[in-house]
């Protein structure tokens, strides 16, 4: 039994070297592609563990993809992201949805399945990338392959509804519905129009429910979130909207109207009743649509990070299958074992778990354990980084300025990947916890084994010398454990932090957008950042995108 499992520990421990190393690569790389260093970038990537890695491949594809679209290479960009879809559908689908409970295969040594978002935004970028083939080519298959992606970003959320082993609150995204509205308003199908309207009305109505789970846009989200766990609906006392919720929600009363007043003119003043838009909003509604889609990511989502947790070993005790450890447990008691852990291990929980800033702070008190206990690691998202709200600013290339307004934050994803990973940490915490627990329960039985051998027909005097020897072999063990059960933190590094999006009227020439922060509720009269330069021709609605670090 001993044996059998120090065997299968250094098979794990060599795995947790590689881990390591991936690590340090991909943080490498994280900060050349933030500087704008693509080449050195795709350097480190090229010559990383990530390459040659079968268990992420998954993870190699949304990178290469990010960092060829970065580079404007759509074509390795389309490619790169296709194929990850189609590992998606592999994964997801089929090895994920069946994977069954693992007791000595750690997560980092698993495959990549990328986390809810990422699986999302693999189509965002797919779709941005076909876009972007279709403005350096005009074939109207890549326009109509971004719209096709579209599509089945909205079949990937309808999927995961279905094979979710527990309800998840990231059940659909604001991005598919705004930027695919904006696909489809360039997509030149008839009555695509008419979908796109409809998207922009998807997205206020998640806006005005699901967003207030998201800080970026409801100050008391923690408690609209506890409150919806427990009572199963929203609580419109516990939506305290933000900056950025009302910047969105005009933005969306824009889209929503200015379409309206182009293909349903009749439907104008009902709309802008129903909506009770305000003033301003009403009157650029009235003009119609803009011809330019100003969409800015932002930043790199935060990193995920591990985060301890403590598991008692009782649990642990009635899943053990080895014969021989079954037999041992059942002769000396789990009473004893435990007692055994506690009084010659100092096997205690490290404390009561201080959830801070945990959005599922009642769920993981309520696993809180104050027997023998060991911790183990699972990835969450602990701090996100506050983003400002900002002003675009439009000037000709003499820098007067033409025109300005809001840049709406259409999805921030550190807020996403904080829930998602934060549900997933609650879901996962009994079958990791077990799993490690079970590790460490053979370690625990071997200690103990060892501290019966040498105490056996001897004087109390020799407790000493045996507890230290069983302490030893313990702690021995419990560090290759602690080394390979690591939290899998490998994630999609170059993911934005945040979309923005918004949308113009602009004759055709050449302009330079320019960014502030507002100070308070004051909007900023001039702008302190360039973003970037634009050039609008006379050829129908255009998608812009730009990046801010």
């Amino acid at each position: 039994m001993v044996r059998n499992f120090s065997f299968q520990l250094l098979i794990l421990f060599l795995l947790g070297g590689c881990a390591s190393k991936l690590k340090d690569q991909m943080r490498d790389y994280r900060s050349a592609f933030l500087k704008n260093d693509f080449e050195k970038a795709d350097s480190i990537l090229e010559k990383s563990v990530l390459k040659k890695d079968k268990k992420s491949v998954l993870l190699w594809h949304l990178e290469k993809g990010t960092l060829s679209l970065a580079r404007d290479r759509a074509d390795e960009a389309v490619h790169h992201f296709q194929t990850a879809l189609e590992l998606i559908d592999k994964l997801f689908t089929t090895k994920l949805s069946s994977k069954g409970l693992s007791f000595l295969i750690n997560d980092g040594s698993d495959d990549f399945y990328g986390a809810s978002y990422e699986r999302s935004y693999a189509h965002y970028y797919l779709a941005k990338s076909l876009y972007r083939r279709y403005q350096q080519r005009q074939n109207k298959l890549d326009l109509q392959g971004a719209r096709a992606t579209i599509l089945a970003w909205d079949s990937y959320f309808s999927e995961l509804q279905r094979s979710a082993d527990s309800k998840t609150l990231y059940s659909t995204d604001l991005m598919l519905k705004v930027f695919g509205g904006q696909i489809h308003e360039v997509s030149e199908i008839k009555n695509d129009k008419q979908v796109a309207l409809q998207l922009y009305k998807d997205a206020l109505g998640i806006l005005d429910s699901q967003g207030g789970i998201f800080s970026i846009f409801n100050s008391k989200n923690q408690d609209y979130v506890s409150h919806f766990q427990k009572e199963n609906k929203i609580s419109h006392e516990l939506y305290a909207s933000t900056p950025a919720r009302n910047d969105l929600k005009n933005f969306l009363h824009y889209k929503i109207l200015s379409l309206t007043k182009e293909i349903r003119g009749g439907d104008f003043s009902m709309a802008e009743k129903a909506l009770a838009a305000t003033d301003e909003i009403s009157k650029i509604s009235q003009e119609g649509s803009g011809n330019v889609v100003i969409v800015v990511e932002e930043g790199l989502i935060p990193q995920k990070v591990g985060r301890p947790f403590s598991f008692g070993i009782k649990g642990a005790m009635n899943t053990v299958e080895d014969s021989k450890a079954k037999k041992f447990i059942a002769t000396v008691g789990v009473e004893l074992i435990t007692s055994f852990a506690m009084d010659k291990l100092g096997m205690f929980p490290k404390g009561p778990l201080n959830p801070g800033g945990f959005i599922f702070a009642h769920d993981m008190t309520k696993l809180a354990v104050q027997e023998a206990a060991i911790e183990f690691e699972l990835p969450v998202i602990e701090t996100v980084p506050s983003i400002k709200r900002l002003e675009l600013f439009v000037m000709d290339l003499g820098g007067s300025v033409l025109k300005k307004g809001p840049l709406p934050v259409i999805s921030e994803n550190g807020d996403i990947a904080k829930i998602v990973l934060e549900e997933d940490a609650v879901s996962r915490y009994v079958k990791t916890g077990t799993r490690v627990a079970t590790k460490h329960l053979f370690s625990i039985l071997t200690a103990m084994q060892l501290y019966r051998q040498l105490t056996r027909g001897q004087s109390q005097g020799s407790d000493f010398l045996a507890k230290s020897a069983a302490l030893a072999a313990y702690v021995a063990a419990s560090k290759g454990i602690a080394s390979l059960e690591k939290a899998d933190t490998r994630h999609w590094t170059t993911l934005p932090q945040a979309f923005r999006m918004t949308e113009l009227k602009l004759k055709p020439g050449f302009y330079k957008l320019g960014l502030a922060s507002y100070t308070g509720e004051t909007a900023p009269s001039a702008p302190s950042k360039i973003l970037g330069d634009l050039q609008v021709k006379d050829s129908g609605k255009s998608i812009f995108t730009f990046t801010l670090n």
